[in-house]
């Protein structure tokens, strides 16, 4: 892809032609944001009166996975996204409504955090306030234990059964 032609496009087209790069799920994310692409290729969110923030570059958005790019919006530091892609397959995506309380979600759509195992929903603007990664890790212990604990009840609730 030329990207130094890109760079000139109006901003509608530059948009659309560097959305075709991605899978429908980063698509669905720059969209929920309202992201718009500027003309160095970097997306950014313009809100009327308020400055415009940069998020990423187009190029981080294309080679990082869904997660890391949702943390890097919400400014999780690099160990809460490690720990969170990593053990993913522990957790549930979730928003909140304030008719329906926590609905699961895709992906995409996420602002909340759901353990599988001790049922604790995280929010994703409370992550960000763990600033002291002594904190951080004592939080990932406790889930890792909860989850050890629980899949050890449940492996010895199969054995018994099978006697």
């Amino acid at each position: 892809m030329d990207y130094q032609r890109l760079k000139a496009l109006d901003s509608e087209v530059r948009n659309q032609i560097l959305m075709e790069e991605l899978d429908d799920e980063k698509i669905k994310v720059l969209i929920k944001y309202d992201l718009h692409c500027n003309s160095d290729l970097y997306w950014e969110i313009s809100k009327g009166k308020y400055p415009q923030k940069i998020f990423f570059s187009h190029k981080f958005v294309k080679k990082s996975s869904v997660i890391r790019i949702i943390f890097h919006i919400y400014q999780l530091c690099f160990a809460k996204v490690k720990y969170f892609e990593r053990n993913w397959d522990d957790f549930v995506p979730y928003v909140h409504s304030w008719r329906e309380g926590f609905i699961e979600c895709e992906l995409s759509n996420m602002e909340f955090i759901k353990h599988k195992y001790s049922d604790i929903i995280f929010d994703l603007r409370d992550l960000k306030k763990i600033t002291n990664i002594k904190e951080f890790v004592a939080i990932c212990d406790y889930l890792d234990g909860q989850k050890l604990a629980l899949l050890n009840i449940s492996s010895g609730a199969k054995n018994k059964a099978a006697i």
